[in-house]
């Protein structure tokens, strides 16, 4: 499939929005259905939905300066020189401790901030101190010392990861509120589809010069990165968001850990999902050595980083248009399993390449970066997952203890960097297929909640077979 014949298919899927066509009627019956299921205005809905997709797509530029899964553990490379295994261990435990902790403070309080579009724009905004920070780190590191420049590299990405979770926290709740859950498919595939065309510009453009040689230009990445970051935000701004009364739903003085202990308890599909991202997030401990695994196992230039950036964030681009409509038309639960299973190819081809000719090797690389996508996109639609299994005052909860599922096994990270550094990377490669061939076979037993949802919305407000 050419370039111009998956933009004309990717624009035929946009047009494929339908109009919203519930009346306002509808959403003044508040009484008689709960308010996540009150058909939404249709031009606010429209409009928000829109305003989403461009906030997410200029995100997803920023996040190219700082992909995790090459440019971070690239600089923690360059910063600490050989033997850095250990060191690049502990960027999964920290990324999802960060995201995982910070949030559950957060979490509580979400469904009692009556504009909680405002938490959006603070917390996209607030992601570009760590960044300035690591700009800083990269003009001054050789002051310090290649030790102290890594600790504070790993303390500076801890307070990112933690900025981030929160942002998490509050883009899915305002996605929970101001999005019908038969759209959320649309806005993830469309935000990652159309933030890829930019995203692989800057890659040509811009990294392929920033990170050849033997000094890139690390601070000027972390920089563009802060300033798209804060451009996002600002635009959330515009949203068009209906102040509830929240009053149905007071802060009480119940244990902090009484709202997640309830979901697990009470929420049997929430509980069966947190299970499933536990085992899973062991393929999540070994992306930032795949870089490693390529440059150090495999022996491939460095200055080929850039098309491995480009290659990621291709691939996700254009698996998201699917996913984005497999979520839609055959619920996320399917699409969750399928995603799942496709993560045990990066892994597999990594065993495979130590098998195949030096010259296929070599050409060959960016499939590795490519299947990272599906990766990438697994944690996501998790998300979304979640935000169907539970009503409405639920969402921060189910998706803050999600991010803790996926981090508890992590803890074991700095582990397998350094087994990576004792024995190699081939027994955690076998290792990634098996796990998340489990985890694969667990999310097939996972309820499907689209059926029951359809069943309690009114027909008007359900769209027509798109």
């Amino acid at each position: 499939m050419n370039v111009a014949r998956l933009s004309r298919w990717a624009i035929a899927l946009m047009q494929d929005i339908p109009p919203l066509d519930a009346s306002r009627k509808g959403c003044q019956e508040r009484d008689s259905r709960p308010r996540t299921q009150c058909a939404p205005d249709p031009a606010s809905h429209r409009a928000n939905l829109w305003l989403l997709i461009f906030h997410q797509i200029i995100f997803r530029v920023g996040w190219t300066f700082k992909t995790e899964s090459v440019v971070l553990p690239g600089f923690l490379d360059f910063l600490v020189g050989p033997g850095a295994g250990v060191y690049r261990g502990f960027l999964p435990i920290l990324n999802r401790a960060g995201q995982g902790v910070f949030p559950i403070f957060l979490a509580r309080l979400m469904d009692h901030v009556p504009t909680k579009r405002f938490t959006l724009v603070i917390f996209s905004a607030l992601l570009a101190i760590p960044l300035g920070l690591m700009a800083v780190l990269a003009l001054g590191h050789g002051e310090i010392g290649r030790r102290n420049a890594a600790v504070t590299f790993l303390a500076v990405y801890f307070l990112f990861s933690g900025i981030y979770g929160l942002y998490q926290v509050a883009f899915n709740t305002v996605q929970g509120k101001l999005i019908r859950p038969d759209y959320r498919g649309r806005l993830m595939s469309y935000s990652t589809f159309w933030g890829t065309i930019p995203a692989v510009l800057v890659g040509f453009l811009l990294l392929r010069s920033w990170l050849s040689g033997n000094f890139p230009h690390y601070d000027i990445i972390f920089a563009a990165s802060a300033c798209l970051f804060i451009f996002s935000g600002v635009l959330c701004l515009l949203l068009r968001e209906p102040v509830r009364n929240e009053t149905g739903h007071e802060v009480t003085t119940v244990s902090f850990w009484e709202p997640f202990i309830r979901s697990f308890r009470t929420r049997p599909g929430l509980r069966g999902l947190w299970l499933v991202g536990m085992v899973y997030s062991f393929s999540l401990a070994l992306v930032p050595h795949y870089q490693a695994f390529a440059r150090e196992r495999l022996h491939i230039s460095a200055d080929q980083q850039y098309l491995w950036v480009i290659a990621q964030s291709a691939s996700v681009g254009v698996f998201s248009i699917l996913v984005g409509w497999l979520a839609d038309r055959f619920g996320n639960r399917l699409t969750f399993a399928l995603l799942v299973f496709c993560s045990a190819m990066t892994p597999a081809w990594c065993l495979a390449m130590l098998h195949l000719p030096r010259n296929w090797v070599e050409s060959g690389i960016w499939f590795t970066f490519l299947t990272l996508a599906f990766t990438t996109l697994t944690p996501r639609l998790a998300v979304n997952y979640a935000l169907e299994l539970v009503p409405a005052q639920e969402h921060a909860v189910a998706t803050a203890g999600l991010q803790v599922a996926i981090t508890l096994p992590l803890l074991a990270s700095p582990l397998w960097g350094w087994i990576i550094e004792l024995w190699g990377f081939e027994r955690l490669l076998h290792a990634a297929i098996v796990v998340i061939s489990l985890a694969g076979a667990m999310s097939i037993f996972l309820p499907e909640p689209r059926t029951s949802l359809h069943a309690k919305l009114p027909s008007k407000i359900i769209p027509g077979e798109e």
